[in-house]
């Protein structure tokens, strides 16, 4: 069986040494745009910019891996037809592979400012040549504006903060994470940062960005100007559909596929950040960005893609480290979630937990509390109603309860 990959990202690392892993004899094809071989991407944002990491410590394995595992590499080449009725896939070089299996892990990018109101450099941080750009515009004295106040952009803020540098950060909703998080988390967050002297306006508008006399970037909006030496958006992502798309392949802000990761066409299949797939355990399809996501989805496709009936079931989860603070989070926040929290939200340590409306948990948020995290799976493994009150007392084990809610009735 020849299968064939597009996309050299962590999903797609992952599937292939699964294949190979479960299967002595299927042809595994791996094509990346980039010239670099799959990499670890949270230290992106973290250690990579804070410690000067050589990029080759991020590598997922060294290139004698693949040879040694017989997966054919084929980085720096872009995809750019895929042809169903042949079963093949085209390259930009004009190279086309031939599949038995398809399977499609092309992850997003970050969303652009439109370019009539961005008329200065504006980075997005992607991939590691965003991060070597950024890195090299980091340092003592050096102002960071940031466009957005989510994960990503926090991380940077608490990176150039880290090494000296002065960070603006414009965010357009009234407070921070307003769309993912409780607003507990996002005053946190606020804290924290004002406590690093990071300075923020919220409700901001923008009105331009243009260079400014002398070098660096000046940045309007409705209230005032700011002045960067460089300018970061971090506004969201956008999933690399578009060659799904053109293929005839259900597309719905991320390639639609079902439980095990099969898309419209039976032997195309896709995972990680570029799917909307369906999640036995919430009931519906979602699309999320997650590093334990694209690993252990793109594990469960690659088993599916041999033949397993299992399904890839599990709450997403994601983390972000800010200075010395570590925010975890375990499901979806969502508005119709009934809250619950444990400890002082004006504290530097909490856990939030959503309660479905049968009284099961949904949803966990650990706030320097990550100790909680292992408890709260077990928890949310058990799908059981479980007692409010107990919940909200910190004097009360979450393991405890946990245990007792797995125990046989």
């Amino acid at each position: 069986m020849k299968i064939v990959i597009i996309g050299a990202g962590p999903a797609g690392f992952r599937a292939a040494e699964v294949l190979r892993q479960q299967s002595s004899k299927v042809e595994i094809t791996l094509v990346g745009d980039e010239a670099h071989p799959p990499y670890n991407r949270p230290p992106l944002s973290k250690e990579f910019l804070t410690k000067g990491l050589a990029h080759e410590k991020l590598h997922l394995q060294p290139l004698s891996f693949y040879e040694t595992q017989r997966i054919t590499l084929r980085l720096g080449k872009i995809a750019t037809r895929i042809d169903r009725a042949q079963k093949q896939v085209e390259l930009a070089d004009g190279t086309r592979l031939s599949y038995d299996k398809l399977l499609l892990t092309m992850g997003c990018r970050g969303r652009r400012l439109p370019p009539a109101l961005a008329k200065a450099q504006v980075h997005c941080l992607r991939g590691l040549a965003d991060a070597f750009a950024i890195r090299a515009e980091l340092g003592p004295g050096r102002d960071l504006v940031l466009i957005g106040g989510g994960f990503v952009g926090l991380e940077l803020a608490a990176a150039a903060a880290i090494l000296g540098g002065r960070v603006t950060v414009l965010e357009a909703m009234p407070r921070l994470m307003t769309r993912t998080m409780p607003s507990a988390v996002g005053e946190f967050a606020r804290r924290l940062h004002e406590g690093h002297g990071v300075r923020f306006e919220f409700d901001a508008r923008l009105k331009s960005i243009e260079p400014r006399p002398g070098g660096g970037v000046m940045v309007a909006t409705e209230r005032g100007t700011y002045h960067g030496d460089v300018v970061v958006a971090g506004i969201g992502a956008q999933p690399n559909t578009e060659l799904a798309a053109a293929a005839g392949l259900a597309v719905e802000d991320g390639i639609v596929v079902d439980a095990q990761g099969r898309s419209s066409d039976p032997d195309i299949f896709a995972a990680g950040d570029v799917t909307r797939h369906l999640n036995p355990l919430l009931g519906r399809a979602i699309r999320v960005e997650s590093w334990q996501v694209a690993l252990n989805q793109a594990a469960a496709v690659a088993h599916a893609m041999l033949g397993a009936t299992e399904e890839y079931s599990e709450l997403p989860w994601l983390w972000t480290d800010q200075y010395d603070s570590n925010i975890q989070v375990l499901g979806l926040p969502t508005p119709e979630l009934e809250l619950i929290t444990r400890g002082d939200p004006n504290s530097n340590s909490f856990t939030m937990l959503g309660l479905d409306g049968e009284g099961r948990l949904a949803c966990a948020i650990t706030v320097n509390s990550g100790r909680d995290m292992s408890a709260l799976r077990r928890l949310a493994a058990t799908r059981v109603r479980l007692p409010e009150e107990a919940l909200a007392d910190p004097q009360k084990k979450l393991s405890d309860l946990a245990r007792a809610a797995l125990k046989p009735s």
